[in-house]
């Protein structure tokens, strides 16, 4: 029995790393178009695609950081302070990085769109993403929950943002950061229709709207929102504190059942919020990620050759104190 738990064990984790390199290319950033520093732009959150035609799903509280990002100085009033990056596997070449342009970006605009939200938030935190591409390889989510306390999943996004692909200093990392953890709890308690799960993950700022997988079917089980903070204080004056934020591993997420049930919603209604009026988006001038590949540049990353263009050091340079 043991023997069988463990090969199954190793079957799952063999078999997903072999997946995930199919879905990898549907996890995207959400990148600022002014950032701090020219090497590498800001991630201000992470998407995952959902549908061929440019929709991209990520939370609410991502859209409504997007709304107070600066602007470019002179830019065209329908170019949005954001766009997103798409990585796309170059065999033999590396990593080559393609900027999408943003049409629109959405949220909810009803109070209960699914019936059932008697525990949590009224509004589940997801939003949405326009970008003018079409012919995107999409992320399929699960329509129902099938899943239990303790059952693996796996996560996939940028944590932290640009900081965990600059650790040391400079970027090292172009890939999104892949995690695995357990379902910790089904929210309000173990039904068919949770309203929420809480999973042991590590999650931090940019991991905003990473897709969690079900490694039994490959599909998402879930949207991850955000992680559970302690604020603590620690007293340096009389009646004065300094919070600080004790971070956890434990972080929230909206089962995935109830993003398809939104995203078919907004395929079939979407209204334009200045006006009220329902609109349908026209992606037939869209160019299709075939196109851009072949016809755009595309900025290119290779691994640098390790101690490429470096003096030669000894190995066996050791100092002693000196004897006073």
């Amino acid at each position: 029995m043991i023997l069988k738990e463990i090969l199954n064990k190793y079957m799952s984790a063999t078999s997903f790393s072999t997946v995930y390199k199919k879905l990898k290319p549907g996890i995207v950033a959400i990148v600022s178009r002014i950032s701090q520093r020219p090497d590498f732009p800001d991630i201000i959150g992470t998407g995952f695609i959902a549908h061929e035609d440019g929709i991209i799903i990520t939370n609410n509280h991502v859209i409504e950081a997007i709304k107070k990002l600066p602007r470019r100085k002179g830019a065209p009033d329908d170019e949005w302070p954001i766009r997103v990056m798409y990585l796309h596997d170059m065999p033999g070449r590396g990593v080559g990085q393609l900027f999408f342009d943003v049409e629109a970006i959405a949220t909810l605009g009803r109070e209960k769109p699914i019936e059932g939200y008697h525990y949590g938030s009224d509004v589940p935190d997801i939003g949405f993403i326009y970008v003018k591409v079409k012919g995107l390889p999409k992320l399929e989510l699960e329509s129902t929950f099938d899943l239990e306390e303790g059952d693996e999943i796996y996560t996939a996004g940028y944590p932290l943002g640009t900081k965990t692909l600059r650790a040391p200093g400079w970027i090292h990392q172009i890939n999104p950061v892949l995690q695995k953890g357990i379902i910790s709890a089904v929210q309000p308690f173990p039904c068919d229709k949770p309203h929420g799960l809480l999973i042991n993950i590590m999650s931090q700022g940019g991991a905003s709207g990473s897709p969690i997988f079900n490694p039994k079917t490959s599909k998402v089980a879930a949207l991850l929102y955000g992680g559970i903070i302690d604020w603590k204080g620690i007293p340096i004056q009389k009646n004065i504190q300094l919070p600080y934020q004790n971070g956890t591993a434990l972080t929230l997420a909206i089962p995935a059942y109830i993003v398809s049930e939104i995203l078919e919603m907004s395929l079939k209604e979407l209204s334009d919020k200045k006006t009220g009026t329902t609109i349908e988006r026209d992606v037939s001038r869209h160019p299709t990620l075939e196109h851009l590949l072949k016809n755009l540049p595309v900025v290119i990353n290779t691994p640098k050759e390790a101690m490429k263009d470096v003096e030669k050091v000894p190995a066996t340079e050791i100092e002693f104190p000196q004897k006073s």
